[in-house]
């Protein structure tokens, strides 16, 4: 059997980016970087941790790395757009709640890395709950969202606001959940904080460009107010440049954000399906973290789509004018080529009879020439002793037949010609 030379990749594929196998109590610190730069460089730098701390390092070419270090285990992993650094603590003593994990590396490697953090989170998980005055001292006051997760295997609380850390806090409370879902509701969390994240991205230029579209919009609108006022094709020209200029804009709006707001619709499925994966299940007066999606980031989302779909529909609308503007200038052309035409038969006409009274005038001219020359040529001749008539009378006689001889000789020219 021949095998597919990428059976292997794809198979490993499925199994890549695997989730963490974690045993409770435990501590986890993420950070999601942005544009982190050359995958090459990352590498490089996970190398240079590895070997300070004498373990494996990563592997030449991987987008993921997985290693448990003296103090800690690390988790390394790159995807299109950003990278996650997480570090995880597992079997720890309950000390303080959500510390920051990240001081157990090297401050000096930590500064090397490149990027920026566009989500940071803390989660911590715990055997025991909390009542309800440590909840609000935990989390400094703020509104909780709050739900049992995995058919009510554990609690999560969070604010889903940043500390002054920069890290947003999630406490989960273990109510029979085991380490592989323990690891498996840490890597949803982690991954619905990245994803919203990324999928956000896009509100701040959605926001720049509405009013950019709304423009676009109102010109659209006086462009199409002027299609009935159009009286000659030098008008339809200038309306016709006006279109292109708008459909240009257009054009060069989408180009610079197609792949943002692309994105952005691939990171809210994602986000979407992370929730789905949690299995919720609603707490007595605190939203599930479904329902703050629904209430606050949906609506964000919504905000980003309904400027991809006013782009879309401008297009189509310009598409649409452009059409009608196009049809009726092609009228215009057409009017104009038949007035043309009539205007070159007429003129056709003229230059016919103008060349009939030129044909007749040359035949005149010919006859006249001719008779000078033959004058010239009897003037010497004794004509009078032959013919008993005068040279003026022999000239006279001989007239209509060079005159004659003239005609058939223009006649048979243009016979020539038209055939």
């Amino acid at each position: 059997m021949k095998f597919h030379p990428h059976k292997n990749t794809l198979i490993a594929e499925l199994h890549n980016r695997t989730f963490p196998v974690v045993e409770l109590p435990a501590q986890v610190s993420s950070l999601v970087l942005l544009n982190p730069g050359d995958p090459q460089t990352e590498i490089d730098r996970l190398t240079e941790l590895a070997n300070k701390h004498n373990v494996a390092p990563p592997q030449a070419g991987g987008n993921c790395y997985y290693q448990s270090f003296e103090a800690f285990d690390f988790r390394w992993e790159r995807h299109n757009e950003f990278s996650t650094y997480t570090v995880i603590c597992q079997r720890q003593p309950e000390t303080e709640l959500c510390r920051n994990l990240f001081l157990l590396i090297d401050a000096g490697w930590l500064e090397r890395l490149t990027g920026e953090v566009i989500a940071a989170n803390h989660i911590d998980l715990r055997p025991t709950s909390l009542n309800p005055q440590q909840l609000h001292d935990y989390f400094d006051g703020k509104r909780l969202v709050g739900s049992k997760i995995y058919d009510g295997l554990a609690t999560v609380w969070t604010s889903v606001l940043d500390d002054a850390d920069g890290f947003i806090r999630t406490l989960v409370v273990d109510e029979g959940i085991d380490s592989l879902q323990a690891g498996r509701a840490i890597r949803n969390l982690l991954e619905i904080a990245a994803y919203r994240a990324m999928t956000l991205l896009a509100l701040p230029i959605a926001r720049e460009l509405i009013p950019v579209v709304t423009t676009l919009e109102t010109q659209l609108v006086g462009t199409n107010a002027k299609l009935n006022l159009l009286e000659t094709v030098e008008d339809e020209q200038n309306l016709m440049t006006e279109l292109i200029e708008e459909a240009t804009q257009l054009e060069k709006l989408v180009a610079d954000h197609n792949f943002r707001f692309s994105a952005t619709q691939a990171y809210f499925s994602l986000t979407e399906s992370r929730l789905n994966m949690l299995r919720e299940q609603k707490l007595p007066t605190f939203r599930t973290l479904k329902q703050f999606h629904v209430r606050r980031f949906i609506p964000a989302f919504h905000t980003c789509m309904s400027v991809v779909k006013r782009k879309e529909d401008l297009s189509k609308r310009i598409s649409r004018t452009t059409e009608l503007l196009n049809s009726r200038l092609q009228l215009s052309l057409e009017l104009q080529n038949q007035r043309l035409l009539a205007s070159m038969d007429k003129r056709s006409a003229l230059q016919l009879r103008l060349q009939q009274t030129v044909e007749g005038l040359s035949v005149v001219a010919m006859t006249y020439y001719s008779m000078n020359l033959i004058k010239l040529l009897i003037e010497p001749l004794p004509v009078e002793q032959y013919l008993a008539i005068s040279k003026t009378m022999a000239l006279a006689v001989i007239t209509p037949f060079i005159f004659t001889a003239a005609v058939m000789l223009v006649k048979r020219i243009r016979s020539r010609l038209e055939s």
